[in-house]
């Protein structure tokens, strides 16, 4: 080899020692926790609503897929602490007006499985997905739905007025065990020098709990489609009218008092039906004719021409019907005073059809 060949070789060497080879580690994953962090300071920017909640439970879902069991564990701990905030938001606020505003935004979220990370092997609820809503669902048509699948052996022998009330007993205490869960498993929510704010969401979840746990069995109980008349042919669609209940010796319910025989009744009546010539009432299928004709005839008098009787279809999702009745005017049936008002019903089911007045005697 030539002198100027070895020159330029320790030309070269010398120029590669000087030229720092730099080695760019792989970017180490976060699997998606900044993205979780980003969407639930979305959530509390946006005032921590229903709607918030909702959004932040999609962007959850849609991560879950990405996280290892650290980021769920975390996931599954802030979603559960931050439900809290829009359902106590409401708690004072009557069940309809709850239904409407949490059971397509923050229910689901709550009723679903805990947030975990995918296992090989896990396989998970084939009921999962459906206890999400469907594009365009609003609150009544979920809660059907829901009653009438996944949730069929809580809530579907309720009736869809109440069923709110049983859905949302079932996601708050779903919500209570796995806030419960989720604290247990974070090691920085316990000790000595823990936040104690994670305790106390735990805290509010088992006093939510306790509040729609200690009248579920009522709500339950006045739901059981069996209190209202089984509709047949004759049923007519219903008018919507207002509406009052019976009690089962003929009392009038309404706003939480009860109303015997008497003047104050009338008055009643007369506010109940305001301008219109009918009223809806709820009476129980086993009430006897003569229990029920003291009412109609005090109906009457109240400027009543005839009742609008709710009746159920016998078969889920327990749509209401009614029949017509009166006192003193309409088809007469064959039937003793002490007979019941189903029988009356049957009756008119076997001879006539929609739109038929049964008279009450």
């Amino acid at each position: 080899m030539t002198t100027r060949w070895i020159s330029q070789l320790l030309v070269l060497a010398a120029a590669c020692g000087q030229e720092k080879i730099e080695v760019s580690p792989a970017p180490q994953a976060d699997y998606n926790r900044g993205r979780l962090v980003a969407a639930v300071d979305a959530f509390v920017a946006g005032g921590r609503t229903a709607p918030a909640f909702a959004t932040l439970a999609q962007t959850v879902t849609s991560l879950r897929p990405g996280m290892d069991k650290s980021v769920a564990q975390e996931a599954e701990l802030k979603m559960m602490v931050l439900g809290l905030a829009p359902v106590k938001a409401l708690a004072d606020k009557p069940p309809g007006d709850r239904a409407g505003a949490l059971a397509v935004t923050v229910w689901p979220a709550l009723l679903a499985s805990a947030i975990e990370a995918d296992e090989m092997l896990e396989v998970r609820d084939p009921n999962g997905p459906l206890l999400w809503p469907k594009p365009g669902e609003d609150a009544t048509v979920y809660l059907e739905r829901l009653c009438g699948g996944p949730l069929a052996a809580d809530c579907k022998h309720v009736v869809p007025e109440l069923q709110s009330q049983v859905v949302e007993a079932i996601a708050i205490r779903r919500a209570t065990e796995r806030v419960r869960n989720a604290v247990i498993e974070c090691l920085e929510c316990n000790g000595d020098k823990a936040d104690p704010r994670w305790h106390e969401a735990v805290a509010g979840w088992e006093a939510l709990d306790r509040a729609v746990s200690d009248g579920l069995a009522d709500v339950e109980r006045r739901g059981d489609p069996e209190n209202w008349p089984a509709a047949g042919n004759a049923a007519d669609d219903d008018p919507g009218l207002p509406e009052a209940e019976v009690s089962p010796h003929g009392d009038l319910l309404l706003g939480g008092h009860s109303y015997g025989p008497n003047q104050m009744r009338l008055d009643v009546l007369r506010e109940l039906r305001g301008s219109g010539d009918a009223i809806e009432l709820h009476v129980h299928p086993e009430i006897t004719l003569v229990e029920l004709r003291a009412l109609l005839v005090d109906a009457h008098r109240a400027g009543c021409a005839r009742i609008a009787v709710v009746a159920r279809e016998p078969v889920y999702p327990w749509r209401r019907r009614v029949y017509w009745v009166a006192a003193g005017s309409g088809m007469r049936a064959s039937l003793r005073p002490t007979d019941s008002l189903q029988l009356l019903l049957h009756s008119i089911d076997e001879v006539s059809g929609p739109g038929t007045v049964a008279r009450v005697d």
